[in-house]
Parts: structure tokens; sequence; C-alpha cells
């Protein structure tokens, strides 16, 4: 029986993983998939060996200051996949612990890395780094493949799996009629992002401002979507102190799908939203130390996603200290008063939606996923 040993890391990974893992088993269903993840890779057929959907941290001092229980965590990770014998290791996002994980297997077992870190954006030489590590890298995004072949990396670009996944289950009137919010009434959703402590960084503040345009718009109703059950006590937390009334609700494709606007972190949300065609605000703070050295490292000018495809500022940023509950405040209303506006958003989001490749980036994922395992097999039957 071949084995497939998944790491992903945070929510997002999670979420990422959970669907390659079903189409995976529909192609195998004799294949073994075991990892390291969440509740949605057990769902879709995995045997989670540890819940890593609260081990993200953010920016680059969070790691340092945690640095004894990442090590602790690298080392049991490392060695339940090596007592595992997979025949390959699919590597999910969360880059920080997946390339130390790459580091150590190099040579062992055949890796192949599904969203491989953003490259395109850095200055240094991070594309040759993660090229030497010898794994099959899986790029969704047209720009981070061309980085990686220039690097000498083994890469393809399979185009972005969030084109098949951002497609609601169920219509705005139905999503309206299950949170309660008549028809025509204006919703503005808030996504703070997927990590406790980005909820700490943002939700606080996005509720300020929340208060603020309440206090110009009466009708507006806000939704906050729980990327996670782990993460609903903090949600829940700032909720209890916010001073406008919020509606905290499971699904952030929901939220999006009935929000005449969003105020989202900057990160695959802001994708997500751009197939849907919500206009938005995108948002993000990091510790000061941590945005020191970011703009050492980050050789772009914009970070919301759609705003970096295009190379232009679809979308407002607010970033950093200019992350005030003023600015997110008038952005938002801005927004709200000009249906125009948002009209000319939408096209423009449409634009980069459509450079996110073609459909069916899961199922070319399988395939070479499949082709690593067929490959793999009889090299890891044979050391055996």
């Amino acid at each position: 029986m071949r084995t497939l040993f998944v790491v992903a890391g945070e929510v997002s990974g999670d979420l990422l993983a959970a669907p390659l893992i079903e189409v995976l088993l529909r192609r195998d269903p004799e294949l073994q998939v075991v990892g390291i993840g969440g509740a949605r890779m057990a769902a879709a057929g995995c045997r989670v060996l540890q819940d890593s959907t609260t081990w993200g941290a953010i920016g680059y001092v969070d790691p340092i200051l945690h640095l004894r229980a990442y090590l602790r965590r690298l080392r049991a990770v490392v060695t339940a996949i090596r007592r595992a014998h997979p025949a390959l290791l699919l590597l999910v996002d969360f880059p920080a612990f997946n390339l130390r994980v790459a580091e150590r297997l190099r040579g062992h077992i055949p890796a192949v890395y599904y969203f491989p870190p953003l490259v395109s954006v850095r200055r240094g030489d991070r594309a040759a780094l993660v090229a030497a590590l010898g794994m099959r890298l899986l790029a969704t995004l047209r720009r981070e493949e061309e980085a990686y072949r220039r690097a000498g990396a083994d890469v393809v670009f399979i185009g972005h799996p969030i084109v098949d996944l951002a497609v609601p289950r169920r219509s705005a009137a139905q999503i309206r009629d299950a949170f309660g919010i008549p028809p025509g009434v204006p919703v503005v959703g808030l996504l703070p992002g997927s990590r406790e402590q980005e909820i700490r960084q943002h939700l606080r503040v996005m509720l300020a401002a929340a208060a603020r345009v309440k206090a110009r718009r009466a009708d507006v109703r806000f939704l906050v979507p729980v990327a996670a059950p782990p993460l609903r006590p903090a949600v829940e937390g700032a909720l209890r102190g916010s001073p406008v009334p919020a509606q905290a609700v499971d699904s952030s494709q929901e939220v999006m799908t009935v929000s005449t606007v969003l105020v989202t972190a900057t990160g695959t949300a802001t994708l997500e939203a751009a197939l849907l065609g919500v206009p938005m605000v995108a948002v993000y703070r990091l510790p000061w130390p941590g945005m020191v050295i970011a703009r050492r490292l980050v050789s772009v000018r914009f970070a919301a996603l759609p705003n970096l495809l295009a190379d232009r500022e679809i979308v407002p940023e607010l970033l950093q200290e200019r992350m005030t509950p003023d600015a997110i405040a008038a952005e938002v209303l801005g927004l709200l008063d000009d249906p125009a506006r948002r009209e000319a958003m939408r096209a423009d989001l449409r634009g980069v939606a459509a450079g996110l490749g073609p459909s069916g980036a899961l199922e070319r994922a399988a395939d070479e996923v499949m082709r690593a395992l067929a490959v793999a097999l009889p090299q890891r039957s044979g050391a055996g």
C-alpha cells in the first residue's frame, strides 16, 4: 500500500490541502494519506497525526520568540515522517516550517511542494535555495513559476485552485436568509486573517472602523467569519468588546458572497474575493520589528495579491501605521456611497481573476502527485 505524508500548517494549509487529498483519494482509494494538518484534511480522508492549525506565526520576529516550541514541533514531525516510511512527502504552503522539513529529509524521501514559498516578491536568492532542495514545485502563480525556473528549479505551473474552489454552494439570497439579513441591506465583511495573531492585530481596529461606518450608515450589517473552530474564542472575545454589533459566522466564502464591501487582511482571501468580484479594502499590520525586516526583504510595491498581479493599485491598501479606524472607515464609506466605483473595481478584479489560469488546477496538481508516487514507489520499495 502506498503512503503519502502531507505536512500543512495553519488554517490556510488545511484549507489548501483538503480538496487535493479528496481528488487523490478519488483517483486511488487504496492510497494511505497521513499527515500533519487540521479538521478539513481529516474530513477529506487524511489520518491527521497532529493538529497544526494553530501553529501559525506572523512576521519574522514571532518565530524567534517561540523558537523552542518550533524546534520541538520540527523534530516531532520529521520523526513521524521517518516512522511512516512514506513513498512521497507532500508539503503544502507553511514555508518557514516546511523548508526545514525538506532540508532534513532531502535525499531520503522524494517530495512535492504544493504552494511553494513566494519568491518573486523577495530580494535575495530564496528561489535558488528552494531549487537546491530538489523537490517538484507546483506553482500556482505564473510569476512564481517564472522566478523558480530562472533559478533552475524543477517547477510546473498548475494554475490556482481557487478558480475552482471560489464557487458558493448557496445563493446570496439563501445566505442572507440564513444570516437574517434582509434583501438590499448593505453588508460589510470583516476578515482579519486566519491566525490568532492576525485576529489580535486586526479585528479590534476593524470593529472600531465599523463603528464609524455605522455612525454614518445605520443600515449596514457587519459579518466576521471564523476561519477554524480553535479561532472562535479570539473572534468572540473581540466581538464582546466591540463598539458595534457584528455577527460571527463559519464561512468566509459566504461572507464574501453577501458582502457589499470587504475589509480583509492581505493574502489568499483577496484572490478569492477577486474571483467573486467583491470590492474590498486590504489591510495588514505587523509588529514594528517585523515590518522593518519585511521592508528589507520585499521587492514589490504592493501587499494585496490583486494589486501585485496587476502591478497597480486596484484595491486600497492600508498597511502598518495607515491601518487606522478612520482610514478604513473612509475607504469603506467611499465604496458604499459610490456604486460606480464598486463596479469599476469589480471589472478590474475580474481582469486579475482571468490571469489565475484555467480551471482544473486541482486535477493538474493531482496528476503531478500521482506521477511522483509512481516514480517514487519502486525506489522506496527497493530501499526497504
